[in-house]
């Protein structure tokens, strides 16, 4: 007998995390990987397989709406003023559900964001990249117990759909100092990356990560800066062994949508370009540095107009 159309699983999902539920671009994406190495024999080759350890990786693209609700959870105060050497997991587990609208759900008992999305901040672009969780054994438990890692129960999907408002971007405009970025080719990009570093148990495996340092930094092709802007803003003429902590702040802001600060920021890359039709500046970029005074390293915030 051959395969009935009605026995193929597929169709779409919602994430649940943290209180909030996640509406995603273009699918949900889970996998599980066991970790494995071999036990080798000089007679006889490869004896067996054997693990070593057990994450998940739950991977989506938000659908784009604001909320204040949202970005607190995907940039928290602890990663806006890291806290190096905080436990990503903390001594609570939150657990993170994926829904399906088939009626099944998945709930892993213990996740983190462990991929902070890039910021598309544009008129015409959704403001969220990829997010990314991780997910490990509930807490103390061992991989052979009983609800330790997931679990997948029948559940009517009752989470709708995502509301329309919200989704479409904002103009952002960008100021650093005396600089002045009204305008840019195709909007500005914020990225986030955190070092994180495993902790590993014998009996267990990877139990948490601890927080080892977060780096920001953000791109644009600006419109209208003018070659003495741009090499005036770099720091080509500091010292070697100079610090590149400036006194000011990158902002990236626009009306109704977010604020974007990168504290104490430096321009750090500003190529100009000769052409028939090639603008004049290329993609610049700017990075962040802690801010001695309040070990603030960036901003994300949104004000719900309503």
């Amino acid at each position: 007998m051959g395969t009935t159309r009605q026995s193929i699983i597929r169709g779409p999902g919602t994430v649940s995390y943290g209180g909030v539920k996640f509406f995603d671009a273009s699918g949900i994406d889970a996998a599980l990987d066991s970790a494995t190495s071999e036990v080798p024999s000089s007679i006889a080759g490869k004896l067996d397989t054997i693990k070593n350890d057990q994450t998940g990786k739950v991977t989506l693209t938000p659908v784009g709406n604001l909320s204040e609700a949202l970005v607190a959870l995907l940039y928290p105060s602890w990663l806006q003023t890291p806290e190096i050497g905080r436990s990503l997991f903390g001594s609570a587990d939150t657990p993170l559900v994926v829904s399906s609208r088939a009626g099944q759900k998945v709930t892993f008992y213990a996740a983190a964001v462990t991929g902070f999305p890039d910021l598309n901040l544009s008129p015409v672009k959704t403001a969220f990249g990829p997010v990314e969780w991780t997910a490990l054994l509930a807490n103390g438990k061992l991989p052979t117990d009983a609800s330790s890692f997931y679990a997948v129960a029948a559940a009517a999907y009752a989470d709708g759909e995502p509301p329309r408002d919200g989704l479409t971007g904002f103009h952002y405009t960008g100021t650093f100092g005396s600089l002045s970025i009204p305008d840019t080719v195709d909007g500005w990009t914020v990225s986030v990356a955190a070092q994180l570093d495993p902790v590993t148990t014998d009996s267990q495996g990877t139990i948490d990560y601890t927080l080892g340092g977060v780096s920001v930094t953000a791109r644009c092709t600006p419109l209208g800066l003018s070659e003495s802007q741009i090499l005036g803003a770099l720091p080509v003429l500091s010292g070697r062994g100079a610090s590149l902590a400036g006194a000011n702040d990158l902002v990236i802001a626009a009306t109704g949508g977010l604020t974007v600060k990168l504290k104490k920021a430096s321009l750090v890359t500003g190529p100009l370009q000769w052409g028939t039709t090639t603008l004049r500046a290329g993609e610049i970029g700017f990075t962040a540095n802690i801010d001695p005074s309040t070990g603030r390293l960036f901003e994300v915030s949104y004000t719900d107009p309503s």
